[in-house]
This record gives structure tokens, sequence and C-alpha cells, in this order.
């Protein structure tokens, strides 16, 4: 019987931990910020993402413009897809964005955007 009831007590803290949600706030977009890019970030904050992709660029090279949430551009210009040889992105879906470091765009599935220097 302690055995059932502690499988229980211990169910009903995972399904609570399950359903907590995490308020994110998304700031107003300023006017600097073209209406295409779009918010990456968590609680500590974030950026306004656009990248876009050209003949001009090499396969794995991105063009991105990254904005503060004041609309300030924190960078613009190339990046870089590693691991190399990795597929392309879906770089205008948001939800593969996961943060901004400064210099490196995080993708789900390890993948990477590195500032060229």
């Amino acid at each position: 019987m302690k055995k059932i009831l502690l499988l229980v007590l211990t169910m009903l803290f995972l399904c609570a931990c399950d359903a907590q949600q995490t308020d994110l706030n998304v700031p107003n977009k300023p006017s600097a910020v073209p209406d295409k890019a779009f918010w990456v970030g968590g609680l500590d904050g974030g950026v306004f993402v656009l990248i876009a992709k050209n003949k001009n660029l090499e396969p794995d090279e991105y063009f991105a413009k990254i904005y503060y949430a004041s609309g300030d551009i924190a960078y613009k210009g190339r990046m870089t897809l590693s691991p190399r040889g990795s597929t392309a992105i879906d770089h205008i879906n948001p939800a593969i964005f996961q943060g901004w470091d400064g210099d490196t765009l995080y993708i789900e599935g390890n993948k990477q955007l590195k500032v060229q220097n």
C-alpha cells in the first residue's frame, strides 16, 4: 500500500511539473526592426532576428540582421552554419532558434550560425 501511495504521489508531482508554463514576454517590436524579424529569447532577454539566404552566398552562409529589444543593431552581416556540412536550415522558422550569445545563434539539432570575422 505504501508503494502505491508513493507511486501516486510521485506521478502527481511529475504531472504538476509538466503543467507549469513559462510566460515569455516578447517585447513590442520597435519601428527600426523589420516586420519579418522574429523574437529569439527567453526569461533573461533576447533579440529580434532576420535571416536571409540568397544565391550570392555559399551553401553554409546566411545573411543576418540581429536587433536588441531597443531596436539598435546587435549584428549585421554574414553568418556561417556549423557544424560544416550541415543540412540547410529553415531560416524563416522562428521555432528552430534557441538563443543568441553575441556571436552565435543557437539552433535546434546542435546547429549554430556563427558571426564571420
